[in-house]
């Protein structure tokens, strides 16, 4: 008889809650292998799929875009995706109600990278458990209630928020803007969207960095060098990158968006000196 892993398993196992296992379940139709009363079973060949599919939702895939995939297609886009592809500086926006989405829909020539849509903020709250790797979200409110902001923010721990808004008092415009919000009235142009959404992400360095495949290969061809340090670059550049991972997804105020830019600093000068020895001593002339 086929394994069974329960719903708390699971999540251990993927990294995704069973809140969320749940949500999906309701939204996608992700329906478990067996049920024992209230009690969920899934099988491994649905949990290999879960781990495929949180990999894309760490390299900012929507789960909307996703979740539907055949294993095929889920495993193509893994072999084929990187988030190092991405250009550094770009901010990885999410977009929160109607009037947003239909917005993007009509824009051309994007600064920024929407990598994820929900059509409101119940839908935001659903997948809060799964979110991808983000910069800012951009959320469309009809009405400026500063208490209704402050619950989509909880849901949002360590991502810059920029508000749009149709309607709002004088008092809850200043409140908002004596609070450091940034506001947006809607409608405008997407390009002053955009603008809003450079003000309000972290700067990222934008220069390049190693993939993954490259790191080991340098650190395979290190002893072209005079020395040992190309290796103990990488090694540092690496645990700066899981450690990276690991402060995105365990956020839980604004502080972490000062890690995140340090993290991002340190990598960038490190990244710079691996180059030079990369350059000098030709660490990756034999590199696919």
């Amino acid at each position: 008889m086929e394994d069974l892993y329960r719903i708390g398993a699971v999540a251990k196992r993927t990294g995704i809650s069973p809140e969320c296992l749940r949500a999906w379940e309701r939204r996608y139709g992700l329906e478990p292998a067996d049920r024992a009363g209230r009690t969920r079973f899934y099988s491994q060949a649905q949990v290999d799929r879960l781990l495929a599919v949180k990999a894309l939702l760490d390299q900012g895939h929507p789960v909307s875009r996703v979740i539907r995939l055949g294993d095929d297609e889920l495993h193509r886009r893994l072999a084929t995706s990187s988030d190092r592809a991405v250009v550094e500086g770009v901010p990885r926006v999410g977009l929160v109600g109607g009037q947003l989405l239909l917005a993007h829909r009509g824009a051309t020539d994007l600064a920024v990278r929407v990598v994820a849509e929900w059509a409101s903020a119940a839908d935001l709250a659903a997948d809060r458990d799964a979110l991808p790797g983000l910069d800012c979200v951009v959320v469309y409110v009809s009405t400026l209630d500063p208490q209704h902001v402050e619950k989509i923010e909880e849901k949002l721990p360590g991502i810059r928020m920029v508000v749009a808004f149709k309607y709002a008092t004088s008092a809850d415009l200043e409140r908002c803007r004596s609070e450091g919000r940034p506001l947006l009235r809607w409608p405008a142009e997407w390009s002053t969207l955009e603008r809003r959404v450079f003000a309000a992400s972290p700067r990222r360095p934008s220069v390049p960095g190693y993939s993954d495949e490259q790191l080991v290969h340098i650190a395979l061809m290190a002893s072209r060098a005079s020395c040992d340090c190309p290796r103990h670059l990488v090694e540092l550049v690496t645990v700066l990158n899981d450690y990276a991972a690991h402060a995105r997804r365990c956020a839980s105020d604004g502080n972490h968006r000062a890690v995140d830019e340090a993290l991002s600093a340190a990598r960038v000068a490190l990244e710079g000196s691996l180059r030079s020895f990369v350059e000098v001593h030709g660490l990756l002339a034999t590199a696919n």
